[in-house]
């Protein structure tokens, strides 16, 4: 392609497409052959003349046929990989906060061992609560 005009629309419409890589090679290949018909046909035309016949780069993005189900299968794919990162960083954060509070009392010299027992004050058929067994508290 030997038209600076010819360059300067496709890479506009390079910028702007937004889709899966295949499909967007495609439509890029087929643009660039109709320009290159086109510039056959009209040599010397205008940056204006390009645009009258295949309009601005933003209505060739949206003229193309799949358009809708790329923007729609992307967007998903984004938040999906986005909330995806969040909930692991969410998770990361709160497993270094446990990890530091715990390695900052063991620091201290402060230990609490917990063992399930029966709460024998109580006749009722509760579950095994959780009551600190040994406490070490080394100074």
């Amino acid at each position: 392609m030997d038209n600076k005009v010819l360059k300067k629309y496709l890479r506009q419409v390079k910028h702007i497409y937004h889709g899966d890589k295949k499909l967007k090679k495609q439509f890029l290949q087929d643009v660039e052959d109709a320009l290159l018909c086109y510039a056959e046909s009209h040599p010397g035309c205008s940056y204006d003349d390009v645009v009258h016949k295949f309009g601005t780069p933003e209505e060739l993005r949206e003229s193309f046929a799949y358009s809708d189900m790329l923007k729609k299968r992307s967007i998903l794919l984004y938040r999906f990989v986005i909330l995806f990162a969040v909930l692991i960083t969410v998770l990361i954060i709160l497993f270094t906060a446990n990890y530091i509070h715990n390695s900052f009392g063991h620091s201290k010299g402060h230990y609490i061992e917990y063992t399930n027992r029966k709460d024998t004050t109580d006749t009722s058929p509760t579950p095994l609560k959780r009551t600190p067994y040994k406490e070490y508290t080394l100074d």
